[in-house]
């Protein structure tokens, strides 16, 4: 029997340290890593689930092609020479009748490691592909931070116990991020308050003191307000402000025009509300933010992180225990581009941001896209205005996608290959929330016909006359070339590399990597970088009465599309153990429901002009009226819809980030014959 120290990258947000166990060379059992200070043996229940994920019936374990119609799922099996053969053809077609730049690379969440894509180094070495940039997750809230304090950096989470206030903003860690939990609970038994600012009682509203409710895309109308409160009532930490801070007399005057009467007309939270809560941050010192990336998945979405920002900067919780902004921590992004070379320089083409990837790959031209390369990621479900993203990939002439299963993308590919599992290849993962950098080794070898990237990379390679020198390279000394001086992979089976101790405090020191060298409240950067206000200006959502009055006239719900417990983003679909366990409703306010002549279990058709849902109706009064709450992460043929038939493909105002939430839709009664599935 073998055991083993890994991590997950699907426990949330960051990794879960685990112990696989591998009896006669297969995975037998999971168990939470009990020496790891941040799982504190504490496992997810997607990690208790590896084992069937491995060996789950639906699993890929040979290349496959596809021969009925696009999506349809009909796909038989092939050799690997067959596949490899058709891939290396379409790669040289491509370069020989276009451009090397007619192929395009994407590749998505799904590994998390740190070692570069296998993929990606075959097409460098063509001369050039296309790929897209931004991210679907944090874009806008990372450099929004970055703008403000220069870096991104968390406090601990053992720090929390010495926070008097802690501020749960958009965030739902009772369902994304459990090993939070704990920390947030010897935080609460040394004295400190939990408020959570959500447009929905969440799990997470439940588990804390006391639920704000803010219109969806107003926090950073909300945050302004009470930075107008804090400034009006003389309750900001001046010392520090002069200190550390720059802007603040533009942002004062900013502010000026944020009252909270004001507020309680945009946000839909009462002035006394307003009022009370800015007095309670500053008289319970100090205090935490934990922000969640649902804060800007709106057009608005880094000018509203910078706002929220800006209230700990002028509350003096920036540099001291107990406090700070926690969005998202680099402290484990250690690592040094890896030395590969290339036959030839290569040219890549950036088409768009990943948001619009159905846009920018349809409008490519000169040349235009026409091979795609689909590597850990499943853009048919996860990305927004999935119609673009299907009528995309069925105009290619080639597409090939590496998936564990045969996924809505997947459906959509001419020939799909195996990939490997965490269990079955070397690699690290760097944790955004605990900073730690964990060696994820192997544990097993891969069932079927699975091949590493690797081995598919100097297969191609071969087949187009390349070097196939860097996929020899073993694992391990690929690794140990990327790590910083003192650390090698080595080290990294003994012990787990944490750069920052549990009493870390970020910018204790009074230094802050930006122009000024201060925290920038007016930050000439964020002008000249995404032509956006210097100040946390408050801009409605795209989609919103204020900014649209005609769309809201037709689709007056504003969907909200949080993560549930029984998906990480769109995996686990395959699951039956997650199928069961909640099933997929649109959740509506009773006033809502009754105005639209619906009772709780009615089938509702979801929609606006980009598509529609269709799906089983639960009234929930802690849904506000306004409000349609859909979760995200389902499959069109698994679940019969995605909800991303309904999202807008427009990008946040900073990051190329994407606006998932700022949609408006309608929901209607499905009379009997015309019930159905959403495709």
């Amino acid at each position: 029997m073998g055991v083993f120290r890994t991590v997950s990258p699907r426990a949330g947000f960051g990794g879960e340290a685990i112990v696989a166990r591998v009896e006669d060379g297969r995975l037998t059992g999971i168990a939470a890593d009990p020496k790891d200070r941040f799982t504190r043996g504490l496992l997810t229940r997607f990690a208790r689930r590896y084992p069937q994920r491995v060996y789950a019936e639906e699993r890929l374990l040979e290349p496959m092609r596809r021969v009925g119609d696009i999506g349809s799922g009909d796909f038989e099996p092939i050799s690997w020479n067959e596949a490899l053969d058709e891939i290396a053809n379409a790669l040289r077609r491509a370069g020989e009748e276009h451009d090397p730049r007619a192929v395009l690379h994407y590749i998505g969440r799904g590994r998390e490691g740190i070692l570069p894509s296998p993929l990606m180094l075959l097409l460098g070495l063509t001369g050039g592909y296309s790929t897209v940039h931004g991210d679907l997750c944090n874009a806008a809230g990372r450099e929004a931070a970055r703008l403000t304090f220069g870096s991104l950096l968390h406090h601990p989470p053992e720090d929390l116990v010495h926070a008097k206030n802690i501020v749960l903003w958009g965030k739902n860690p009772v369902v994304t991020h459990p090993h939070l939990i704990p920390f947030l609970k010897e935080a609460r038994e040394a004295g400190a308050q939990l408020l959570c600012i959500d447009p929905i009682r969440t799990e997470t509203a439940e588990f804390c003191d006391e639920h704000v409710a803010p219109r969806p895309g107003t926090d950073g109308f909300l945050a302004n307000a009470i930075g107008h409160v804090l400034i009006a009532s003389g309750l900001f930490d001046e010392e520090f402000v002069g200190k550390h801070v720059s802007g603040f007399d533009e942002y004062k005057e900013l502010v000026r025009h944020y009252e909270p009467k004001k507020a309680e007309a945009v946000c839909g939270v009462e002035e006394h509300v307003v009022t009370a809560l800015a007095k309670r941050l500053a008289s319970a010192r100090p205090g935490n933010f934990q922000v969640g990336y649902g804060v800007q998945r709106y057009r608005n979405g880094g000018q509203t992180i910078r706002a929220i920002a800006a209230l700990q900067a002028i509350l003096g919780n920036i540099g001291i225990s107990g406090g700070g902004f926690d969005f998202f921590n680099q402290g484990a992004f250690v690592a040094r581009p890896y030395p590969f070379s290339y036959a030839t320089p290569p040219r890549v083409r950036q088409l768009g941001a990943v948001s619009r990837f159905g846009r920018v790959v349809l409008g490519a031209d000169d040349p235009p896209v026409k091979v795609a390369l689909i590597e850990s990621g499943n853009p048919m479900t996860q990305n927004p205005f999935a119609s673009a993203t299907h009528y995309a990939l069925a105009r290619l002439d080639f597409v090939c996608v590496v998936d564990q299963f045969l996924t809505d993308t997947a459906r959509r590919a001419h020939i799909v290959l195996p990939a490997t599992s965490m269990f079955e290849e070397l690699d690290l993962v760097a944790g955004p929330w605990d900073g730690v950098l964990r060696l994820r080794p192997k544990c097993l070898e891969s069932p079927g016909k699975v091949r590493s990237l690797r081995a598919v990379g100097a297969a191609l390679a071969q087949r187009l006359d390349l070097p196939t020198d860097q996929f020899s390279i073993p694992r391990e000394e690929m690794l140990d070339r990327i790590l910083p001086a003192g650390l090698s992979v080595n080290r990294l089976r003994k012990q787990p590399f944490a750069r920052h101790k549990p009493d870390f405090v970020p910018f204790g020191d009074g230094k802050f990597k930006t122009p000024s060298g201060r925290v920038e409240l007016k930050s000439e950067m964020a002008e000249v970088s995404w032509r956006v206000d210097p100040l946390p200006y408050y801009a409605p959502p795209r989609e919103s009465v204020e900014n649209d009055p005609e769309r809201f006239k037709r689709y007056p719900l504003h969907l909200i599309t949080p993560k549930s417990a029984d998906r990480f983003l769109s995996q686990w679909a395959h699951d039956p153990a997650f199928k069961s366990k909640q099933a997929t409703f649109v959740r509506l306010n009773p006033e809502d429901a009754r105005s639209r002549g619906l009772e709780n279990g009615d089938s509702v058709r979801v929609f606006n002009d980009r598509g529609d849902a269709k799906l089983p109706l639960r009234i929930d009064a802690g849904v506000p009226e306004g409000i349609a709450v859909i979760p995200q992460g389902r499959w069109i043929a698994k679940d019969g819809f995605s909800v991303n038939v309904l999202t807008h493909d427009d990008i946040t105002d900073m990051g190329y980030g994407a606006i998932f939430f700022d949609c408006l839709v309608q929901a209607e009664k499905i009379a009997q014959a015309d019930k159905g599935s959403s495709a």
